[in-house]
């Protein structure tokens, strides 16, 4: 994937599909994220701009190159790349193969198997850690082959199903004070009736006539025109 289709956004206007600018995300970060704004693009173009377009995939060889020299308003430079391998590492997550025999799954035998059959990727990951036993769990995870209709790895989503089933039974607010003394009869019908569809009807108008086209906010939505004939390389979707 070419590196200024991670690391910059295209903003388009919501209204025409026009596209309206493309801009290093390096330049639009901590104390400089209302500069777009300030170059007439609105709220609901923002939106639009997002919702047009596939996040970054979840995969190796696909880190923001500005998140690997990270400025941030300390003073420091970080590379977050790294910052996420030596966490796992002082917190004693087990390497990549332990890590899932210890949920129970099979641990392959060799790169090629880890990868799929992915010889390339294979082989890079033969030339940093030469043993298969030495794989860090977010780069083994990094490199499997997708299920179809994955999102991520199998590895991956074992955690995530554990963890979201436990974070909604913990929370109160989904448990006991799921009632109307809590949030009121009122407030448990908008919550019951109102979906992300409706919020950003809601709160950005100018959406309407995209969110009517696209069946599920939480994918690409439905392009306009002008968007659909815009060629940059920074859009994906």
């Amino acid at each position: 994937m070419p590196r200024a289709q991670i690391d910059s956004v295209a903003f388009f206007n919501c209204a025409t599909g026009a596209h309206h600018s493309t801009v290093a995300i390096s330049d639009i970060i901590f104390h400089q994220a209302p500069a777009p704004f300030e170059t007439g693009l609105g709220l609901s173009d923002a939106f639009y701009s997002f919702g047009i377009n596939y996040a970054g995939a979840i995969t190796n060889n696909n880190y923001p190159d500005f998140l690997r020299s990270l400025h941030t308003p300390d003073g420091q430079v970080r590379d977050l790349g790294t910052v996420d391998i030596l966490r796992d590492r002082e917190r004693g997550v087990p390497r990549y193969n332990q890590f899932r025999r210890l949920l129970g799954m099979s641990a392959p035998e060799t790169f090629e198997q880890l990868t799929g059959g992915n010889d390339e990727l294979a082989q890079e990951l033969r030339d940093v850690y030469a043993d298969i036993e030495l794989v860090d769990t977010l780069v083994g995870s990094h490199s499997e082959p997708l299920i179809k209709g994955f999102g991520f790895s199998e590895t991956a989503f074992r955690i995530f199903v554990l963890m979201a089933s436990n974070r909604l039974k913990s929370d109160r607010f989904f448990a006991d004070s799921w009632n109307a003394q809590t949030y009121t009869e009122e407030g448990l019908h908008w919550v019951q009736h109102t979906t992300m569809k409706d919020i950003l009807r809601r709160h950005c108008p100018e959406l309407g006539l995209v969110l009517d086209q696209s069946e599920n906010v939480f994918a690409p939505w439905a392009k306009l025109p002008k968007s659909k004939a815009y060629g940059g390389i920074e859009t994906n979707a």
